[in-house]
């Protein structure tokens, strides 16, 4: 059993990747993951990076289940902004070369743009994802994400939402 651990500081731009993520499997599939929710939310099939087994837990204990309630949730989730700019600072992963199984830890400021122009609203963010081997023919590089937990204040996310 093989175990890897790669961490990256940032700033990073996941739109340009250095070559660390472009070369490891698991972190350009989440690259390409945030900036296809960026950039292409509405037409990105959530079985292209949620198993339809996968479960977020969210900042309350709460879960939502499967690929197509995630993304759902999540497009719902920032509807009001006119766009969310993630800054990461920092992403560390762990992998089980073994069993094809990766935790990613990625700590990020989401700068919130507000729809009437206001300044952007930034929101400490953090995500635990396990990311494995994909369903079936679905996913990317051969793997999806099975769980995520989202780590955030609700609150401020809600108040910038309002403003």
């Amino acid at each position: 059993m093989v175990k890897n651990t790669v961490v990256l500081k940032g700033p990073l731009k996941l739109a340009h990747p250095p070559r660390t993520i472009t070369t490891n499997r698991v972190l350009s599939f989440y690259a390409q993951y945030a900036v296809d929710f960026t950039t292409a939310k509405t037409t990105t099939s959530p079985t292209k990076y949620y198993a339809s087994t996968a479960i977020l837990v969210n900042t309350d204990q709460s879960i939502i289940h499967g690929a197509e309630a995630i993304w759902g949730y999540y497009i719902h989730l920032y509807e009001p902004f006119k766009c969310c700019v993630h800054d990461v600072i920092s992403m560390t992963l762990l992998s089980d070369e073994g069993t094809d199984v990766h935790t990613l830890i990625v700590e990020t400021i989401n700068n919130l743009h507000l729809k009437n122009g206001k300044e952007p609203v930034s929101l400490p963010q953090s995500f635990v994802y396990e990311i494995a081997k994909s369903q079936g023919g679905t996913g990317m590089y051969g793997l999806q994400i099975n769980q995520v937990r989202c780590y955030f204040d609700r609150g401020l996310l809600q108040k910038a939402a309002s403003t």
